[in-house]
């Protein structure tokens, strides 16, 4: 599997995990399946104020209070740290730099400029012991989410979560803005998202990203889960500039 496909996936979903204010501690257990590759494992340690996400080779760390998220190389035995404001940053310098041609070249390759997203509601299953009911988002041809949401795990902050699930598509400049329009329907539905796969094409690319809880554990979180482990080295995150 591409590495920095794994990569980003992982911190699609780190991403994702939201502030507990007041709630209890969770540990959600998934399968995660990319493309045709073998189903891998990824756990998220979702505490008060912090959420770790790990798939193996690389783990993300969101510190929700002091806005701080650490990417983790276990494989390197590496590590970056950058702030919500850096990311922000070059995010916001990422989209000027697409606004001109390229931009316009990169909604060619999506099927022309994004629509309305169209909200579909389906049956209800049990994930992971959770009843859920299935909910298909699309938008164009081009990109589809089916999101199967559990009432039984309620989201402190609804708004939050999926603004934070935003993050990892910004640096798409015009293309991330599709994933945003799904995301803003997507908080409508209350509850929490508890099974997610998504399908996007480019030309010939077609990336599908499977996740599925198969255990939710609740109880404390020691804070030892959100720590970088010793002897690992810090490096620089890949688009500061030198």
């Amino acid at each position: 599997m591409n590495h920095m496909t794994r990569r980003f996936a992982v911190l699609a979903v780190a991403l994702a995990a939201p502030a507990l204010a007041g709630a209890e501690e969770l540990t959600v257990v998934s399968k995660v399946t990319i493309n045709n590759g073998a189903p891998t494992t990824s756990t998220q340690y979702i505490g008060a104020d912090k959420i770790r996400s790990s798939d193996g080779e690389h783990d993300t760390i969101v510190d929700v209070a002091g806005g701080r998220f650490t990417i983790i190389d276990h494989k390197k035995k590496e590590y970056y740290e950058f702030t919500r404001e850096e990311l922000t940053a070059a995010m916001a310098q990422f989209e000027q730099q697409m606004a001109g041609p390229m931009g316009a070249m990169m909604e060619k390759m999506m099927g022309g400029k994004a629509g309305e997203v169209t909200v579909t509601k389906g049956a209800t299953r049990k994930v992971a012991g959770y009843d859920c009911t299935d909910y298909t988002y699309t938008l164009g041809e081009n990109m589809k989410y089916d999101v199967c949401t559990t009432q039984a795990v309620q989201l402190p902050d609804q708004l939050y979560y999926y603004d934070a699930l935003k993050g990892p598509y910004a640096m798409m400049g015009p293309m991330g803005k599709r994933f945003e329009k799904l995301f803003d329907e997507m908080k409508k539905i209350k509850g929490f998202p508890i099974a997610m796969n998504s399908s996007v094409k480019m030309m010939a690319m077609n990336m599908r990203i499977a996740s599925e809880a198969t255990e939710v554990k609740k109880g404390p979180i020691p804070a030892s889960a959100f720590a970088v482990p010793a002897g690992y080295k810090k490096k620089d995150a890949p688009f500061k500039k030198k």
